[in-house]
């Protein structure tokens, strides 16, 4: 063995203790997540959907969305999503929540905030963040005054199912980062 290789053999050790410590240090930062002692809300790659006995789809406190962000890998084109790299949705004319109530409940889980102000990144308008009141008294998140939903088809990191279905509630969007749906042209700017 060289004497060069030594060297070479310590960074390589050494950047690899610190990318350990980075990750540990990232995964500690993010199980607060702004939301308290709380786990985190994945541990992996599942993003199971809770359910009540009633077969009611909820998104548990400690699954709120402490942040919005900017997804683009699984979905149509670059979109909204939680924290946890989870879509996030919009009702096609829904502007307080109603739109989604009783048997909607079990396939689409109201968004709900932290406590606190919920974060953007990814090039996302925090102007844009907001929350309404449902009519059972829960908090729910919005994003240019459209409510955001969960849909209990995603089951991974990414997945985008609930775009474009229409149910007996109306059609499913993706949000564009502008809080546009995916897929519905948007005006343009002229120079």
């Amino acid at each position: 063995m060289s004497q060069a290789s030594n060297p070479v053999r310590r960074r390589l050790a050494a950047a690899c203790m610190l990318a350990v410590l980075a990750a540990t240090a990232c995964n500690q930062q993010g199980e607060g997540n702004n939301l308290g002692d709380a786990p985190p809300a994945m541990a992996g790659p599942e993003t199971p959907s809770a359910q009540v006995e009633d077969g009611t789809l909820v998104t548990q406190r400690t699954m709120s969305a402490g942040t919005l962000t900017v997804m683009s890998a699984g979905g149509p084109a670059d979109y909204v999503a939680d924290s946890n790299r989870r879509a996030v949705y919009m009702l096609d004319g829904d502007e307080d929540g109603r739109g989604c109530s009783g048997d909607c409940l079990e396939q689409w889980a109201p968004v709900l905030p932290p406590p606190g102000d919920p974060a953007v990144d990814g090039g996302l308008l925090p102007v844009l963040v907001g929350t309404i009141t449902r009519d059972d008294g829960t908090e729910q998140l919005t994003y240019k005054d459209h409510p955001l939903y969960h849909h209990a088809g995603d089951m991974t990191i990414g997945a985008t199912a609930g775009h474009g279905i229409t149910d007996e509630w109306g059609t499913w969007y993706l949000l564009t980062p502008q809080g546009d749906a995916v897929g519905q042209e948007v005006g343009r700017l002229d120079s």
